[in-house]
């Protein structure tokens, strides 16, 4: 049990998604891309890197907010995604940013959005949530130990780590990754697996998904 079987200790670092497309299709923003693909229902082809994955209930929390339809195209990892995008066997993507930078700044694919709430200042994008408001999807990285292990271990773990992020080289280094770097106590880390555990759970619940 996610919620029970842990005790949270530092949500190090969130990362957001990229919302990408290959240069030749006829949506330049996100509103163009929500127009379109309302105006021809299960034409637009999205990759992501898996079934029921991170990316894949990203692409569902913006299409059923953004009230259109979409061909999902799974892929078993990255790398392939930015293949076929780039050869335009697909129209777009989202994953993760830092493997598809290099194809961004080369402009072999064009960047149109970001899922963070809000914009970063290590990339020149607008945010889903300009055009969708209240759209929120980011992953994390975190660290935890199991459920019972003592609050002065907890305590002291959360310091150290949240010390040895904040160091400049190490700052630098997860920055240039496409990373935010988070140093809050436990009880944020616990509240947000609880807040994402419900929020996905409910998306999940709301379009029906089952595994394949």
């Amino acid at each position: 049990d996610p919620i029970k079987d842990f005790a949270p200790i530092a949500l190090s670092t969130t990362n957001f998604l990229a919302l990408v497309v290959h240069p030749s299709v006829p949506f330049k923003n996100v509103q163009d891309l929500v127009t379109y693909a309302k105006a021809h229902p299960n034409k637009v082809t999205f990759a992501s890197n898996g079934e029921g994955g991170f990316p894949h209930m990203t692409i569902e929390m913006f299409r059923v907010m953004g009230g259109f339809t979409y061909v999902h195209v799974p892929y078993k990892g990255s790398a392939q995604i930015a293949t076929d995008l780039i050869g335009g066997h697909v129209d777009a993507a989202i994953d993760g940013i830092t493997g598809l930078t290099p194809h961004i700044r080369s402009g072999r694919v064009r960047l149109i959005a970001i899922t963070n709430p809000t914009r970063v200042a290590e990339f020149d994008a607008p945010t889903i949530a300009e055009t969708l408001p209240g759209y929120d999807s980011r992953g994390w990285f975190g660290f935890l130990a199991p459920a019972g292990t003592p609050r002065e271990i907890v305590t002291l773990l959360n310091q150290e780590i949240n010390r040895a992020i904040a160091l400049p080289d190490v700052k630098e280094k997860l920055v240039s990754a496409g990373l935010i770097i988070v140093t809050e106590p436990p009880e944020f880390f616990a509240a947000t697996i609880k807040s994402d555990y419900a929020k996905y759970g409910k998306l999940i619940r709301d379009i029906g998904f089952q595994p394949q």
